[in-house]
């Protein structure tokens, strides 16, 4: 693919904010009407992926991201993507989702990010889809990849479980078009019917 145009940095930019808004999971089996639903816009942008049966996850706030580390080697690119964040507070329910998690059979997130368009009178943020590309398709998916939970020690100890997932993409994470109204995520979404293991 050839350079088509360069890239400006402007005032906006360097005011960024950093972290994950919020996150939304679903199971690569669970998406309605499958990966041939998902159709790709003539920028690095999603137009439509089925939201149906996603899962909002909560997390303590200013401890989720993702990174997309990009390496070529034999004349090919691979994107490896990490996705995590924090659920406080070590518990049943909460580990009955992890469970849930460490046996799921390939994952989507969505990820709204806290930068937004610098649009003054509506700033809109910024949503990807990490475990989905153009080129490996629903094989780009996410793992569990660790959990590391710790109650802690001491009074003001963190209690709680740092969850991280991971794919490999053949691309850099693709924005999600929620601005012409072909996707529409809801913070507060979806918290339970949680997947069913058989």
């Amino acid at each position: 693919m050839p350079i088509t145009q360069g890239h400006e940095v402007i005032c906006c930019d360097r005011n960024r904010r950093g972290g994950l808004k919020n996150i939304w999971l679903v199971e690569q089996d669970d998406i309605t009407g499958g990966p041939t639903a998902v159709t790709f816009g003539a920028t690095h942008l999603i137009t439509s992926f089925p939201t149906d049966d996603a899962f909002q996850f909560d997390f303590d706030r200013g401890t989720a991201g993702f990174n997309a580390n990009a390496t070529r080697e034999n004349g090919s690119t691979l994107v490896s993507v990490e996705l995590e964040f924090y659920i406080p507070k070590v518990t049943a329910e909460v580990n009955a989702q992890l469970s849930q998690l460490t046996e799921s059979c390939g994952v989507f997130a969505i990820c709204e990010s806290f930068a937004d368009d610098c649009d003054p009178t509506d700033p809109e943020t910024y949503f990807f889809v990490l475990g989905f590309d153009k080129v490996f398709k629903e094989d780009a998916y996410l793992e569990f990849s660790s959990g590391e939970q710790s109650t802690g020690v001491a009074l003001q100890d963190a209690n709680g479980t740092l969850i991280k997932l991971m794919g490999s993409h053949a691309e850099y994470p693709r924005e999600l078009d929620v601005r012409s109204g072909g996707v529409t995520m809801t913070a507060g979404g979806t918290y339970t019917a949680a997947w069913t293991i058989s």
